[in-house]
């Protein structure tokens, strides 16, 4: 199987996740983050346990990311008729470049695009060091409650990101 650009681009639109988390464990004293929430930006795709030859596939295509196999034996043994997953990740800001120039050569149909590009922005903010204003990192958190349908329940809690005072930028 040879995988086109297109076919890719509608394999994501189905299976693909472009996710932001925001992290407070980048918190150490050796690096001087100044919000409480740091964005970390993972592009996903989750597949069942008998797709895993499809990972390889696409991971051969592009030549990054990593797969990473997930257990389900807990919730097994818990009653539930789980399967174990393969999960495809992108997460170094290099690869996900790369993966935007595929992505964005080709069309999405589907609301996935919308997330494609807020995603993809999100990422070009973060390359220019906008995430280390106050006005850059609040501008990320606004755009990352809006990403995968709105469905984002934990960047709508209340004071998520710690201000910056005067002092702390002396």
């Amino acid at each position: 199987m040879v995988i086109s650009n297109d076919w890719l681009a509608g394999f994501i639109e189905g299976e693909g996740n472009f996710h932001i988390s925001l992290s407070s464990k980048h918190k150490s004293p050796s690096w001087a983050y100044p919000f409480e929430f740091y964005p970390i930006l993972q592009f996903r795709i989750f597949l069942r346990e008998d797709d895993h030859d499809v990972l390889k596939k696409i991971h051969e295509k592009l030549g990054f990311g990593r797969i990473y196999h997930k257990n389900y034996d807990y919730t097994r043994k818990m009653g539930f008729n789980s399967k174990d997953q393969f999960a495809f990740y992108v997460t170094s800001s290099k690869d996900l470049l790369k993966l935007k120039e595929i992505l964005l050569s080709t069309e999405f149909y589907s609301k996935k695009c919308r997330d494609r590009d807020l995603f993809f922005k999100i990422l070009d903010m973060k390359l220019k060091g906008k995430h280390m204003t106050q006005e850059g990192h609040d501008e990320i958190v606004n755009l990352c409650k809006t990403l995968n349908s709105g469905n984002r329940d934990a960047f709508n809690r209340k004071n998520t990101v710690k201000r910056i005072t005067t002092s702390a930028l002396r």
